[in-house]
């Protein structure tokens, strides 16, 4: 498969993008920042990305109160 010969880079974005630690429902464009450092990535041969946590929630990311929607602190869903 694969993933078996992949480097995958995982990146908790919460805290990679400077996200504040509760939920204040003010939406910004954080999730951006990753696109920063692409060139840092490709130096690391990474061939995937693993963002865990995304989703909506009201404090560390993993208490997920919507499967379907970006945690407005990252940005919308379009921005992912």
């Amino acid at each position: 498969m694969w993933y078996n010969e992949s480097v995958i880079y995982q990146i908790y974005p919460l805290g990679f993008c400077g996200a504040p630690k509760q939920n204040d429902g003010v939406l910004t464009s954080r999730i951006l920042k990753v696109a920063e450092i692409t060139d840092h990535l490709a130096k690391l041969n990474a061939n995937a990305v693993y963002f865990c946590p995304v989703f909506e929630s009201s404090a560390h990311g993993y208490d997920t109160s919507d499967f379907s929607k970006i945690d407005v602190r990252l940005g919308t869903n379009d921005d992912f």
